[in-house]
């Protein structure tokens, strides 16, 4: 049986990952670098370095009541090890927790193949028919996500020339005259943005939410072995019967 990668090999009495020397990788000592290096098949720039670390932060704990969390926890808590806690969490990863990023990635690719009026027209379409702009809009957040307006002040900082960032823009101006109010860019949006601006390949949009969340799962899990009762259970009083 044969078989082919791109990513690795074994010569010499070292691993080489993506052309580079893994030893030299572990001496440099940067992993948010060496995950850039893997998953895009080469280096970073300064900037790019800066910002993917600051990418995979943003997502690594959004609190206990998230889909990803709550089921790490539950899982741990029928009697079951840290390494299946975090493999649960990161199974409920899907298409409304994590994986819009891929989603956005995607429609932001196919804007950017389009002229600046081409997209406004198809944003007013998605608009007045109700459908879904990918990486837009908050439950709690209603003008600016916080985690954007942080991660926009960075961007500042390092002289970042974003050629994407522009459709957060168009969206804006488009929804404002629309509904008359504002759309916030969620975080998910902002880093579908800066990874289309890294050239990363939007089926990796889930890969980058689970490489930034695991920390924050096996830590979730870990303080329910630690600390919690077995069997976690919802409250009667949560639950509503309705009589079929």
């Amino acid at each position: 049986m044969e078989f082919k990668t791109r990513i690795s090999k074994i010569e010499n009495n070292d691993v080489t990952v993506r052309g580079e020397k893994l030893s030299n990788l572990v001496k440099k000592g940067n992993f948010s670098e060496a995950i850039f290096l893997l998953l895009s098949g080469r280096k970073a720039s300064e900037q790019e370095a800066v910002l993917f670390e600051k990418i995979l932060i943003s997502v690594i704990d959004h609190g206990m009541g998230t889909t990803s969390s709550l089921t790490s926890r539950f899982v741990a808590s029928g009697g079951n090890s840290l390494n299946t806690g975090v493999g649960a969490g990161i199974l409920s990863i899907g298409d409304y927790h994590g994986g819009t990023i891929e989603k956005a990635m995607k429609q932001f690719y196919s804007w950017n193949e389009k002229k600046d009026e081409e997209v406004s027209l198809l944003i007013e379409d998605v608009i007045n028919n109700k459908q879904v702009l990918y990486g837009f809009g908050h439950k709690v957040y209603k003008n600016d996500d916080p985690r954007v307006t942080v991660m926009l002040q960075e961007m500042k900082k390092i002289k970042f020339d974003s050629k994407f960032l522009k459709f957060k823009e168009l969206v804006n101006k488009q929804f404002e005259k629309i509904k008359g109010k504002k759309i916030p860019l969620n975080i998910d949006g902002f880093i579908a943005l800066l990874l289309c601006d890294f050239g990363f390949d939007y089926l990796l949009g889930k890969g980058i939410f689970i490489i930034g969340r695991t920390p924050g799962l096996v830590a979730q899990t870990y303080e329910e072995l630690k600390y919690e009762k077995p069997v976690r259970r919802v409250g009667e009083e949560e639950i509503e019967y309705i009589k079929g």
